[in-house]
């Protein structure tokens, strides 16, 4: 592989070493993957006050009763194909995008819309069936990335992968599984909002994504000049990376949580009993965990949202307790007695199952050492692992009778929605867990008004899931990312999926 940086002809070249292979760029796709938010954008970008800045759309109102939401697109946007990027383009990319979420059940964010349609060729009117405090998140994130809605259907299945046809400053011109490549498109009608300013130097002529499984393969390569940038190094090499001035690093709480699922249909294992699932919960050491998987990026968790990010409530990781004594005591009174082999059992039903999980090193190193700590209570897990995502996602619809799973989603409130309520079973909710009073507090967060509404919700939310434990939180990785020192302009951000690519350059260019 040549040398990163610059190519033979002269030309600036970015490539990024990513840890999974890529999703097909669909902007219906389960999994949204880094090269989706150069080739693609949403109407709005959050910023990093956590307010709405403008990115397809230029401005927006809102009416005095707060109903209404009039976004006015950015003028003399157009797609990678050249056809026109205005009102009526966003509009049947929302919807087509609308009708796909509906039809999979996952459509929480557009509770409050109750319609979208056209003001005028430039403004989009955004009619809610009461005041929400929903709508910009609705709005910012790779769930709203649009795209040529007249191309995907004449395209069909190639669409994301043959061709990819949005707005973003980069064009895709080849997809695969293991690597994706797109050139800067000088067509590209910048935002005005300053976090999308156009920087001083060049821009990369080309970035490319390489997918590289292993975490020190993809460390070599970065050292070896032949990567500029990756994602999720070894974490025990994290800390001399950021001492290193070849790099720039970022490093900070992943939305994200990492959790054990126990199917409540499975009341042979006792799953449906909150005493059992008590037990595990108890019997979890997160801070060895967290310190031999994740060699201390990350934190423990006993509560089901990352820690530091937006709405987070810390009083329940504040209680969070490990105590294998009371997780013993809690099975026994479930009528789980330990067997002459050391694993419990009940009525003839042993407490030894399968356990589906991704089948990647950090899911690897996590599943090494839950096992042992859940034998003490008597538990037998025997892992199974599938490669991510299709085969993973395959056996989880089986309805197996444990996972570790890790959703990462850019508002952590509206994955847990995703993963734990009732109408979710029995996917994505995988413990096919059904907790009223979570349900009430969720429809209070779809239903909020305000930012104080939120917040109060989304406790509630977790106080409730504490109480009755519809999965088992383990951890939330740390978010990290390292790139040479010679790019400025690449800017993870808390709270992110991924960064933008819209002010990434090069520092030393002298082209």
């Amino acid at each position: 592989m040549m040398a990163s940086g610059t190519t033979m002809g002269g030309e600036l070249v970015f490539r990024e070493g990513f840890e999974y292979e890529f999703s097909a760029l669909h902007p219906m796709s389960d999994h949204i993957d880094p090269p989706a938010l150069a080739a693609y954008e949403s109407p709005l970008a959050k910023g990093t006050d956590s307010q709405p800045v403008g990115l397809l759309v230029d401005s927006w109102q809102i009416n005095a009763d707060g109903t209404e939401w009039l976004m006015k697109i950015r003028p003399n946007v157009t797609f990678h194909s050249g056809a026109p990027c205005d009102a009526p383009a966003v509009l049947a990319a929302l919807n087509a995008i609308r009708t796909a979420l509906a039809e999979s059940g996952d459509d929480s964010y557009w509770n409050a819309v109750s319609d979208v349609t056209l003001a005028d060729s430039e403004t989009l009117r955004f009619s809610l069936h009461h005041p929400s405090a929903r709508v910009a998140s609705l709005l910012w994130g790779p769930h709203t990335l649009i795209h040529n809605e007249a191309g995907r259907r004449e395209y069909g299945e190639d669409f994301g992968s043959a061709v990819v046809d949005g707005t973003g400053p980069y064009r895709v011109v080849s997809w695969s599984e293991e690597r994706v490549a797109a050139e800067r498109w000088d067509g590209y009608a910048r935002p005005s909002a300053p976090m999308f300013a156009q920087p001083s130097a060049d821009m990369p002529d080309r970035i490319e994504w390489v997918a590289v499984l292993g975490e020190s393969e993809r460390l070599a390569m970065l050292e070896a000049g032949e990567l500029d940038c990756i994602h999720a190094p070894p974490a025990d090499q994290v800390a001399r990376l950021a001492d290193d001035p070849r790099y720039k690093t970022f490093r900070y709480s992943q939305p994200a949580s990492m959790y054990l699922t126990l199917n409540w249909e499975h009341s042979d294992l006792g799953f449906d009993d909150l005493r059992v699932r008590q037990a595990f919960y108890l019997a979890l050491d997160r801070e060895e965990i967290v310190a031999t998987a994740l060699a201390g990026c990350g934190s423990p968790t006993w509560g089901p949202l990352p820690p530091n990010l937006e709405f987070y409530d810390p009083s329940i990781d504040a209680r969070g307790d490990f105590d294998s004594r009371q997780a013993g005591s809690l099975l026994d009174a479930a009528g789980f007695a330990v067997g002459a082999d050391g694993i419990r059992q009940r009525d003839g039903h042993r407490m030894s199952f399968p356990c589906v999980v991704q089948d990647d090193e950090t899911f690897r190193r996590v599943s090494a050492i839950v096992a042992p700590q859940l034998a003490d209570i008597g538990v037998d897990l025997r892992f199974e692992f599938y490669k991510p995502f299709v085969e993973y996602y395959e056996a989880c619809r089986d309805d197996p009778a444990c996972t570790i799973n890790k959703w990462l989603w850019q508002d952590p409130m509206d994955a847990l929605i995703g993963f734990c309520a009732s109408d979710k079973r029995p996917f994505l909710n995988w413990s096919n867990a059904s907790s009223p009073p979570l349900d009430d507090a969720f429809d209070a967060w779809t239903r909020a008004e305000t930012l104080d509404d939120l917040h109060t919700a989304a406790s509630r939310a977790q106080q409730a899931f504490a109480k009755d434990l519809p999965y088992i939180p383990l951890l939330t990785p740390d978010d990290v990312w390292v790139w040479d020192s010679r790019f400025s302009g690449y800017d993870p951000r808390p709270g992110m999926l991924y960064p933008y690519y819209h002010t990434l350059h090069d520092s030393l260019s002298s082209r």
